[in-house]
């Protein structure tokens, strides 16, 4: 995990002991699954169950090592939870991959791990894992071709199909949020499978018809189970999906079923801030999943007290009766009531912090000039600002800014193009200059496409209409 933007070495150390501890599990699977081989008398000759266990299982252990280094070192932003999730989907798979194969080496799932993770983790994750379960199978059935016997020609063609089935996993299903998709095009990638598999019997492989009825077994397990145990690994491992992502801001959502009946103003707020935010992550790298998520609960604070909230007042405002610091403490505190009810809800904490850091610690202007009106003697400006937290992430930044542009175009009078852009360069100066972006890794040039991007879109969303002719 990242500590504002820092690798603890804390968090570092334990990353390095989930990782040590899943590879020297898959040498310990494969030590006892050629010491099973040999108890089952696969026509190997006795001594040589333990040893050639041993020596496969030192081999593993080398690229293994080769591929904790690279795990800890690339993973390194990458949450524990996600960390664990994907090196347990390459020890599953590589179990069932290796004793099955006792049986049939078709009837290897050699690319589950591809299939399952690319609904789980990021596209470079799911070739990393999914070539390092080929890797270890490959070790020990080639100790198969060497030892016992095994064709060589089905050996390669299982690697081949678990390598590029896995790959295509990897960029067709990565990143794609919808369930329904994911259904059709996993089926179509196993399906592909027994393509692989007849592509490679242009060389001649004996038991052409026992083999493609394998691969075809292989193809459907690998199809259920990668249908079956996404969802479940993104619970057990409690992982942000995009496909848990969309889940949440649907209007069925018990905390947008909310917003919406009992501050409808605020949801449409969210709902504009959104579409700003989806854009501009997309703009700039980041996932718009997660954005559009984080743009949605970021105001859910207000339900506290959601008529003390312009976008939610009918025609009487709430704060001309009320003491300016009175009125500054009620807007304040919508962050903390937001972090409460996520926390409540169990939201996860990737959207939930952004509720305390989507103002930072900004000034709440309009009541802090109105209360320097209200007297002669100094006014502590603290208490005019919000106590929450300046930006972490990047999606939080981008918040900031779609949350104070929707805000401040809607409140403009006929608002065009160049004034919006004004508006914006404006308030992104601000948030600059009062160091609300310095503990964020965003670039100016990030913030100039956001701000382009708003200006570009705003018209969308506050477009005029033509005026219907009054009858005659």
């Amino acid at each position: 995990m990242l500590k504002d933007g820092v690798r603890t070495d804390k968090d570092f150390l334990k990353k390095f002991l989930v990782s040590t501890f899943f590879t020297m599990a898959v040498v310990l699977v494969t030590v006892l699954r050629f010491i099973f081989i040999d108890e089952l008398g696969k026509s190997m000759p006795s001594a040589y169950g333990f040893y050639i266990g041993f020596g496969v299982g030192l081999a593993a252990l080398c690229v293994g090592m080769l591929l904790l280094l690279y795990s800890v070192m690339d993973f390194g932003e990458l949450k524990l939870k996600e960390q664990s999730a994907i090196l347990f989907t390459v020890f599953f798979s590589y179990v069932i991959s290796t004793y099955i194969s006792l049986a049939s080496i078709y009837l290897m799932p050699v690319f589950l791990a591809g299939l399952i993770l690319s609904q789980l983790s990021q596209k470079q994750y799911v070739f990393v894992a999914n070539t390092m379960v080929c890797i270890f199978v490959g070790y020990t059935e080639l100790i198969n071709f060497v030892v016992v016997g095994e064709n060589a020609i089905s050996f390669l063609v299982v690697i081949a199909a678990g390598l590029v089935c896995g790959g295509i996993s990897a960029i067709t299903l990565s990143g794609d949020g919808s369930r329904l998709r994911f259904f059709v095009k996993s089926f179509i990638v196993c399906a592909f499978s027994l393509l692989t598999t007849l592509f490679f019997y242009v060389v001649k492989v004996p038991s052409v018809k026992e083999s493609l009825m394998y691969t075809g077994f292989a193809a459907l397990g690998q199809f259920i189970m990668g249908i079956v145990l996404s969802p479940v690994l993104e619970r057990m491992f409690n992982l942000l999906t995009n496909s848990r992502l969309l889940e949440l801001t649907d209007i069925s959502a018990p905390l947008m079923k909310r917003l919406l009946k009992d501050a409808p103003g605020t949801y449409n707020h969210s709902a504009a801030v959104a579409s700003f935010a989806q854009m501009c992550a997309a703009e700039i790298g980041v996932n718009p999943y997660l954005a559009r998520a984080c743009a949605y609960y970021h105001d859910v604070g207000k339900l506290a007290n959601p008529m003390y909230f312009k976008e939610n007042q009918s025609f009487e405002n709430l704060h001309d009766s009320l003491l300016p610091e009175v009125s500054a403490e009620i807007l304040r505190s919508h962050t903390e009531e937001g972090l409460k009810l996520c926390n409540e809800y169990k939201i996860p904490e990737e959207i939930s912090h952004v509720t305390i850091q989507h103002h930072g610690t900004t000034l709440i202007s309009v009541f802090y000039n109105k209360a320097q009106k209200m007297t002669d003697s100094p006014v502590d400006i603290y208490e005019y600002r919000y106590h929450g937290v300046t930006p972490r992430t990047k999606v939080a930044a981008i918040i900031m800014m779609c949350d104070c542009s929707e805000a401040a175009i809607r409140a403009m009078d006929k608002p065009d193009g160049d004034k919006v852009d004004k508006l914006l360069r404006k308030l992104t100066l601000e948030r600059l200059e009062n160091g609300q972006f310095d503990n964020c890794d965003i670039t100016i040039n990030e913030l100039n496409r956001i701000r382009e991007i708003i200006v570009k879109a705003y018209g969308g969303l506050f477009h005029q209409r033509v005026k219907y002719p009054e009858g005659k």
